[in-house]
């Protein structure tokens, strides 16, 4: 024994005082052995725990928790009071002592307590140790106060990330704020901007981009801060730190969209003042980027306020201010603050319909007047580029741009007269922002456009322009204005001279491209007025011949679109399946490598979900584009699969599958839930976990659709997100309820077993909100108990003994 006691003492001294680490599996082996006993390792530690040294105590108290994680379970109900009040007294010591008093603790709660213990362990956790464990709503403001005595001061990264999202929660929850408002906003803020490395090998993992998020959606979370905040944002503007304004300008925008027009009254011209330096003398385009995305968030904040008849109007006092310091800047040619000007402009011009109003009457006049009395063909152009950029801004209200149109098409046409190509190409994008706004070309216009473009086509010797001038006239007008543009080429060719030059073009640019799109116009004209061809067999075949032998790329690029679009709209057709699985196939190619003309053949895709034939099968078609493929388009056969494609595609689509959902008449909407459930549960779990919410009405649908594998994936998908449950899931707790305990008696026993997993997940919400279920969900998980299936009475037993 007394060989024992040597070893012990000596174990503890090398890990107290030697700080190895090891020999605290070293002692939990003993006492696993039998070569002492708990009591006598705190009888051991004796020493240690009186030193005057906090980390020589800590060190003492760190070993005995390490060792109760290991050897709890073979505790007696003595030693387990012995260590209950060692514990407690611990509590009451140097700080840096109590993390590991509470793991100890963590490790006694394993085990069964004696009678009283718990309350008593409880009582001296609130005392001792100044951190709420249970929040109750009934606190109001006194653990508001409480919050911030035991946040301010924090340095740890760890503990930061932590109190910041308890600050979220305590926001969002509508916890009243009270008198200490600006305390909880000063013990946050002080963080701000977040100037956080972490150090090499951190194993904690934290990063700075994790703290600025989570401090951001605490400043920004609740408009009584805005008197705060506000002012700070302004005065860190001013810093000359690159990281420190990118904050605080992405903090502006987001805190504005919970910000009413009176929040932001007595800051407007300290806002735009920052704004507009931040622009005018910018050293990065990521800074200018993020003002100019505050000014519009800026002015569409002011759009939103209600006017009354004796009420400021907020909106037009701030475009006042940002007309004043900008509008004459437009006619300063040769200076360097034309852009800038332009580019402020611009961003509060897109904020609103109103704010479009107020920036185009105020600013596009001068600008038209300057382009009709500068020669130089640089300013015409910058003036021309500055409209442009105008016309984009406010691309979703073009009756903006009305009162305009006329000046506006005069400027296009005076610019295509110039000899000077890049002029030349700023009015052809100019043309075609005009061309996509409802009712801005005349039927007159667009002859005169053709009549131009076909010209300078036929002139122009620069070959890429004349592949820019000839793609806008191509591509951009409809099959009456292509027959327009086919007689004008005609016309304007008689009367060009007739050299090779002149065949060449008509050859390598006209010919291809007005074959491109007659087929295009045709697949149109088949697909939305439904004709009837009568040789659609000889069409076809005549198009599979063009898309292999023809020698220009795009007319065997759109024969073979027409043939297999022409094929899929073809309810008669022989080949219809055949054509959807090439178009599916071709889709998933196109997907893995993120090329642009996915978005084509997918949009296709999520059209055939309403076809009464093909829409199961379009449904079952997502769950080929979101699966790994065993024999070809994997990494194994050198395809080009890019990482995150799945998370893409998802982001990119789940608006268009909600939309269509919602559109879709009853007896289409189960292709849209099975389509959305093959989508989502081929995602990783934790992107699962964080987009779910937002589709959590879909999948409650998708809960009732009779498709046992809709369901089926859907449960699966469900599962994790209830273990930590957000709160969105939380308000549909009836209907997640209903629909679960009406699966447990589904006919698919994956079903079956499936829903009472996520019953069982159910149990852990909080008590609170389960309880009033838990009587209806017993007596429904009596009919699984007796199933004829072990696995699923295994689990209806797991579920029921956690209701």
């Amino acid at each position: 024994m007394a060989a024992d006691r040597s070893l012990l003492l000596s174990l503890v001294e090398e890990f107290v005082s030697g700080l190895q680490d090891s020999k605290a599996k070293d002692t939990a082996t003993g006492v696993k052995e039998g070569q002492f006993t708990i009591l006598q390792l705190v009888e051991a530690l004796g020493p240690s725990l009186t030193s005057s040294q906090p980390h020589t105590r800590a060190r003492g108290v760190q070993l005995l928790s390490e060792v109760l994680h290991e050897c709890y379970g073979t505790l007696t109900e003595a030693e387990v009071e012995v260590l209950i009040a060692f514990y407690e007294n611990r509590l009451k010591d140097h700080y840096v002592i109590t993390p590991p008093v509470l793991q100890g603790l963590r490790a006694l709660v394993s085990v069964l307590l004696p009678p009283g213990s718990a309350v008593a362990m409880l009582r001296s956790l609130f005392q001792d140790v100044h951190v709420q464990v249970r929040v109750d709503t009934g606190l109001g403001t006194d653990f508001v106060f409480g919050f911030v005595q035991s946040m301010d001061g924090e340095r740890d990264p760890r503990n930061l990330l932590l109190a910041f999202k308890i600050a979220k929660n305590i926001i969002r929850r509508g916890y009243d704020l009270g008198k200490f408002t600006e305390e909880l906003f000063e013990v946050t803020s002080c963080y701000f901007p977040v100037d956080f490395t972490p150090p090499p090998n951190d194993p904690h993992g934290i990063t700075k981009e994790e703290l600025i998020e989570e401090l951001r959606a605490v400043l920004t979370g609740t408009p009584k801060f805005a008197e705060f905040l506000l002012p700070l944002i302004i005065e860190k503007l001013d810093s000359d730190v690159q990281s420190a304004k990118l904050d605080s300008l992405q903090t502006l925008t987001a805190c504005l969209s919970q910000y009413e027009h009176k929040d932001l009254a007595e800051f407007l011209e300290g806002l735009w003042t920052s704004l507009r330096r931040e622009v005018f003398q910018t050293s990065s385009e990521r800074i200018e980027s993020a003002g100019l995305a505050a000014l519009t968030a800026l002015t569409s904040c002011l759009s939103r306020s209600v006017l009354n008849f004796d009420s400021e109007d907020s909106l037009r006092t701030f475009l006042d201010l940002v007309l004043q310091d900008c509008k004459h800047h437009l006619c300063e040619m040769d200076l360097k603050l034309v852009w800038p000007s332009a580019k402020l402009l611009q961003a509060a011009c897109s904020a609103s319909n109103r704010a479009s109003h107020i920036v185009t009457a105020a600013v596009m006049p001068s600008l038209m007047d300057q382009f009709s009395s500068r020669t130089q063909c640089s300013h015409r152009r910058t003036l021309l580029e500055v409209v442009l950029k105008f016309i984009q801004s406010v691309k979703t209200n073009e009756r903006v741009l009305l009162a305009f149109r006329e000046s506006l098409c005069s400027m296009v046409f005076s610019a295509l007269s110039e000899t000077n190509a890049s002029l030349q190409i700023t009015a052809t994008s100019m043309l075609t922002s005009l061309a996509q706004q409802t009712g801005l070309l005349l039927d007159s216009d667009i002859e005169l456009a053709v009549d131009h473009l076909t010209k300078l086509v036929l002139t122009e010797e620069d070959d890429k322009v004349r592949s820019i001038l000839c793609g806008f006239l191509l591509v951009n007008f409809s099959v009456e204005e292509v027959v327009s543009a086919c007689c004008s080429l005609q016309r304007i060719a008689e009367q060009v001279q007739d050299t090779e030059e002149t065949g060449r073009c008509f050859h390598d640019f006209i010919i291809p491209r007005l074959l491109s799109l007659a087929l295009q116009a045709s697949v149109q004209v088949l697909c939305v007025v439904k004709v009837e061809v009568p040789e659609i067999d000889q069409l076809l075949s005549q198009l599979e011949e063009m898309s292999c032998t023809c020698s220009h790329p795009l007319p065997y690029n759109s024969a073979a679109k027409f043939r297999v679009c022409t094929e899929l709209d073809s309810p008669c057709s022989p080949a219809r399946i055949q054509a959807f699985t090439l178009l599916i196939w071709v889709a998933k190619a196109l997907l893995l490598r993120y090329h642009p003309l996915c978005t084509t053949l997918t949009d296709k895709l999520f059209s055939l979900l309403d076809d009464a034939d093909l829409g199961p099968m379009a449904a079952d078609g997502f769950s080929l584009l979101m699966s790994d493929s065993a024999d070809v388009l994997n990494r194994s056969c050198h395809a080009d699969v890019r990482i995150m494609y799945r998370q893409r595609f998802f982001s990119e689509n789940s608006a268009k599958l909600v939309q269509g959902f919602n559109a879709a008449p009853q007896e289409k909407k189960p292709n849209y839930l099975k389509a959305l459930s093959n989508i989502v549960n081929k995602l990783p779990k934790q992107v699962q976990v964080t987009e779910l919410p937002a589709l959590l009405s879909l999948l409650l649908e998708a809960l009732s659709c009779p498709d046992q594998g809709v369901q089926l994936s859907t449960l699966s998908c469900l599962e994790p997100v209830l273990i930590d449950p957000p709160p969105a899931l939380i308000q549909q707790l009836e209907a997640l309820v209903s629909r679960l305990l009406a699966l447990i008696s589904s006919p698919a026993m994956s079903v079956r077993i499936a829903s009472l997993r996520c019953i069982r997940a159910l149990s852990c919400f909080p008590e609170y909100e389960i309880l009033p279920f838990r009587a209806r969900v017993l007596r429904a998980l009596a009919q699984p108990l007796d199933d004829k299936k072990r696995l699923v009475r295994s689990e209806a037993v797991q579920a029921r003994g956690k209701w």
